[in-house]
């Protein structure tokens, strides 16, 4: 029987925290959270697939070694129908940080800062002194998480055999922000992108005339990446951040990109995927508390995006709607919304409901429900819609069940009705002397 790297790095670990916590004066204390799911629908071709999925997430505290944590997140997934398996380490690593965090080590593999899909198989240092400027240094085998519409295949992706870079930045300065950093990938001789960044900001905190206690507070940020190689550009990004009087919320964001792989967490690809790469942005996001329980929002996104041929495509989306958090009162938390999606390849209205009902501490109901209509050239219209409904029982803090079921009807595909069950269940226990003294 071939045992997979994934399986031997989970029984590795448990062997790992086993020893550790039989160390240790104390007794190492592990918090974390188990997920079994199980779902079964109808894919595009017909068939039917049936997967469960388990996924482990946990943090080991108090080990022996001063001030070091293990940090771990898994998953196995096997498919009924086919006999397929699949195991994924999305991150597994120690975390050694001295006291108020001013030194911090991170070994294993881990995300890697500000990056969506990457991961990172090796170091990552940080030095926070008291002097105005710290620094980060980092280095590994970088991994890219596989962008699927199945999410039975998603998986990691090894890329070049080597990244690393630093990061250098101010500290000490209340309200101003400011870093310079540096990174280059490459694999067989060869570098396959560097990348030179400068980055900053600035808070800024006006009184508003005749009230003491009301501010206008504006964050500004800024940042640039630049690729010396194809001495391109391959990020820009302005933003700036505004509340006042402590319910209205605006963010206004504007981006240049010129990337391939690596999309930031908050891009928006509204357009097509078969782009060049190159993209210009600009966002905003309104926010209004108009009542303790109410809240009302609108939102656009710009963007144009390089086609292949040379041409620039332009698409847009519009959003608006109303969030209300009745919880307390009424157990009922609500969002409705609105929006219009443009481009050359589609054009689109649409709006969507959910809505999460607490009938008491034990029963919950969740109903979600989405209509869109579509007009593309040269084609009637169609709609699109889509219901969920998810029931869930949690009887105390610890565990939690669920089952659900959706159906969705898209014109593009084959329809689709899925149902499917999970469980949730939260732990955290004593290993070592420490539990040995709780003991009955």
């Amino acid at each position: 029987m071939k045992i997979s790297s994934g399986k031997i790095g989970v029984f590795s670990l448990v062997l790992l925290l086993l020893f550790l916590a039989g160390k240790t004066a104390t007794g190492a204390e592990i918090t974390g959270r188990y997920t079994m799911g199980y779902e079964d629908r109808e894919v595009r071709d017909g068939t039917r697939e049936s997967v469960m999925v388990n996924y482990l997430s946990f943090d080991a505290q108090r080990l022996p070694v001063a001030n070091l944590s293990l940090h771990g997140f898994s998953k196995y997934a096997y498919e009924w129908q086919r006999g397929d398996s699949a195991t994924s380490i999305y991150y597994l690593y120690g975390n050694h940080r001295t006291f108020e965090g001013r030194n911090d080590l991170m070994l294993g593999r881990f995300p890697l800062e500000s990056h969506r899909f990457l991961t990172l198989d090796g170091f990552h240092f940080t030095q926070r002194p008291d002097r105005p400027f710290g620094y980060s240094l980092y280095a590994g085998q970088p991994r890219y998480m596989e962008i699927h519409s199945d999410r039975f295949e998603r998986q990691f992706r090894d890329s070049g055999d080597y990244l690393a870079g630093g990061k250098i930045f101010l500290r000490g300065v209340e309200g101003v922000r400011a870093n310079a950093s540096y990174s280059r990938e490459g694999g067989g001789g060869d570098v396959y992108r560097e990348i030179f960044g400068i980055g900053g900001g600035k808070d800024f905190f006006i009184p508003r005339p005749q009230e003491e206690r009301d501010e206008l507070i504006v964050a500004l940020d800024g940042s640039l990446d630049y690729n010396p190689d194809k001495s391109v550009v391959d990020r820009l990004s302005a933003r700036m951040f505004m509340i006042y009087s402590e319910k209205l919320r605006v963010v206004l964001q504007a981006d240049r990109y010129d990337v391939r792989d690596d999309y930031p967490a908050d891009r928006e690809l509204i357009i097509s995927l078969f782009s060049t790469g190159r993209e210009d942005r600009a966002k905003y996001i309104i926010t209004y508390d108009w009542r303790p329980e109410i809240a009302f929002y609108q939102s656009s996104v710009y963007t144009e995006l390089e086609m292949p041929d040379g041409a620039w495509r332009r698409g847009r989306i519009v959003k608006g709607g109303v969030i209300g958090d009745y919880r307390e009162s009424r157990g009922v938390l609500f969002d409705a919304g609105l929006y219009h999606f443009n481009s050359h390849l589609a054009e689109a209205n649409g709006m969507a409901v959910s809505v999460d009902y607490q009938y008491d501490r034990v029963w919950n109901l969740l109903v979600g429900m989405e209509l869109v209509r579509i007009n593309k050239p040269l084609r009637d219209k169609e709609t699109a819609k889509s219901i969920n409904v998810e029931l869930g029982y949690k009887p105390g803090k610890q565990w939690k069940l669920a089952g659900y079921l959706e159906r969705s009807d898209n014109p593009e595909y084959r329809n689709d009705f899925r149902v499917g069950l999970r469980f949730d269940y939260l732990f955290g226990f004593a290993l070592g002397k420490a539990a040995q003294r709780v003991a009955p």
